[in-house]
């Protein structure tokens, strides 16, 4: 996960390795931001909350080369587009698992 993030900040954005932990750090911060918006939004579920953060959350994700956190985003916009509250807990747990790992996979400084 965290190797296709960095590959983007290097190949795509053109940072340098000594670059890439602090703008990795505030990818994760983003993330979590985004994820308490998801769950402040889950109970009871708030559709128009979840499409915004699910909106931000796919652009961030695409910018940094993070496309499985965006698709899984696409995937619960679509779900609260069509109201489907199951879909959106379950969504919005998979986006949580999603963040965790990139959070425990973060580099660290050289």
């Amino acid at each position: 996960m965290r190797e296709n993030v960095v590959r983007h900040l290097r190949e795509v954005v053109g940072l340098d390795d000594s670059e890439i932990p602090g703008v990795y750090g505030i990818f994760l911060r983003t993330l979590a931001e985004c994820l308490d918006g998801l769950r402040a939004a889950a109970s009871p579920v708030d559709f128009r909350a979840i499409r915004s953060a699910t909106h931000t959350l796919m652009g961030f994700a695409r910018n940094v080369g993070a496309a499985d956190l965006g698709d899984v985003a696409r995937s619960l916009n679509a779900a609260a587009h069509d109201s489907d509250e199951e879909a959106c807990r379950l969504g919005i747990r998979e986006i949580e698992e999603i963040c965790a790992a990139y959070r425990d996979d973060a580099p660290t400084q050289p």
